[in-house]
């Protein structure tokens, strides 16, 4: 019989719990009992109108400037579509896209597929402890950056709250990527699926409403991502530019051609009820702020149990991921019964989901040149249910005793070739 492991997933970005907002739900049942016909057939290509109506209606409000939805909104198939339009309604053979690693690996893919050429930079890892703590820490060298720009240089992608390391971009380097954008007359691709989740005193800035750069930024957002039904797969792309947005359309309505118009409808009568909260200044009674006090709870709770046991967790500044430093641990195993030739990373996070937990090695994130800085990086996700969290906690201090172990047999006989036994 075949021996069939299931960790605690930790890797996969989605809740495993009823996350999401009632109101969406309570939308969604009353359209399919109640709804009027036209709302199971199809809607407006571009757009279902209540959807960017309301889109319209929050960027505004976001941004401090007029936002209308038929001419500066397309909703498409989840954010991976938006970014699929923008890149090939946009991209010519031979342009180049600055990709800032780590980064979703979508983003070079599609570049490829459409015949540009990836340019990669890397965050740089700095030390940031803050009161004993150690905070994501991590920065962009702008000359390193601006060395990238050249004339065939079309796009910068730019993700803020960043998938995998949480940081949340500053003002001030948002301003310093708009200048750039502005000296080398290119595009910002601002990927903000996460925008409503940042943590303490860190703010999401948004680059689109930054002088000029309305016109010059495409920001692309998630349904799944804000209200947490990953699964209805719907995401849309804001941009000033109507020409940019009259070439996502036509690559848009060429693929997949219109979204379902029930999870557009119901998308629409929720934000209606968040926006409405904004404008009453009715924050605490707003989704996301329950939302982000919940995921607080759970990033301290995932935060403290792996300080305890000898990880060297970062604490995120947005998002819902955490990454931790497990090199020492990888100091003290030997892998050899779970090498991958990918790196040690690789093998670390084999055999953590061995012995209980699955996380993903950062070193995914990262072109080949890059992964040195990731080596020993693990991303776990903490939008999981207390339960699972609880689970995870125990099998991790399953393998704090299996390396404890491991430590004595190595002192007692003197073997540094030992193999902790499965």
């Amino acid at each position: 019989m075949v021996e069939i492991n299931k960790p605690i997933n930790l890797g996969m970005g989605c809740p495993d719990f009823d996350a999401w907002p009632q109101s969406i739900m309570e939308a969604m049942a009353d359209i399919v009992q109640n709804g009027s016909c036209l709302l199971h057939q199809y809607t407006k290509s571009p757009g279902h109108p209540r959807l960017v109506k309301v889109l319209g209606q929050l960027y505004s409000h976001l941004l401090g400037r007029t936002v209308n939805g038929d001419d500066n909104i397309l909703i498409t198939i989840g954010a991976y579509e938006a970014l699929h339009c923008t890149i090939y309604g946009l991209v010519n053979t031979g342009d180049q896209v600055i990709i800032i690693d780590p980064a979703y690996d979508a983003y070079d893919m599609i570049t490829k597929a459409a015949g540009g050429i990836p340019v990669h930079v890397a965050l740089k890892r700095m030390d940031n402890r803050v009161n004993g703590e150690n905070h994501s820490g991590w920065t962009l060298d702008f000359e390193e950056l601006e060395s990238k720009f050249n004339a065939r240089t079309r796009f910068i992608i730019v993700n803020t709250p960043n998938n995998p390391l949480g940081k949340v971009y500053t003002k001030e380097e948002l301003t310093k990527i708009a200048d750039l954008c502005h000296k080398y007359n290119i595009i910002a691709i601002m990927d903000e699926v996460y925008e409503w989740l940042t943590y303490g005193s860190n703010e999401h800035f948004r680059l689109a409403s930054l002088p000029g750069m309305f016109e010059k930024s495409i920001t692309i957002g998630s349904l799944g991502k804000a209200f947490n039904v990953t699964g209805w797969r719907c995401g849309w792309a804001v941009t000033g530019n109507t020409k940019i947005r009259e070439a996502m359309t036509l690559a848009h309505m060429s693929s997949v051609y219109v979204c379902p118009t029930p999870i557009q409808e119901a998308a629409a009568r929720t934000f209606e009820l968040e926006l409405q909260k904004l404008r009453d200044n009715q924050i605490d009674d707003m989704y996301w702020t329950q939302l982000t006090s919940l995921l607080t709870k759970k990033r301290d709770m995932l935060f403290n149990m792996l300080s305890e046991l000898g990880f060297n967790p970062m604490v995120p500044e947005g998002g819902y991921y955490l990454v931790a430093d497990c090199r020492r641990l990888i100091d003290r195993l030997n892998l050899n019964d779970y090498f991958d030739k990918r790196g040690k990373t690789f093998s670390l996070v084999r055999w953590l989901s061995k012995h209980g937990v699955q996380g993903v090695p950062l070193t995914v994130f990262y072109r080949q040149e890059n992964q040195h800085l990731a080596e020993g990086l693990v991303r776990f996700c903490f939008i999981k249910s207390d339960e699972t969290l609880l689970k995870a906690r125990d099998a991790l201090i399953r393998m704090t005793q299996l390396v404890d172990n491991c430590d004595i047999d190595e002192q007692q006989h003197h073997n540094n070739s030992y193999i902790i036994e499965v």
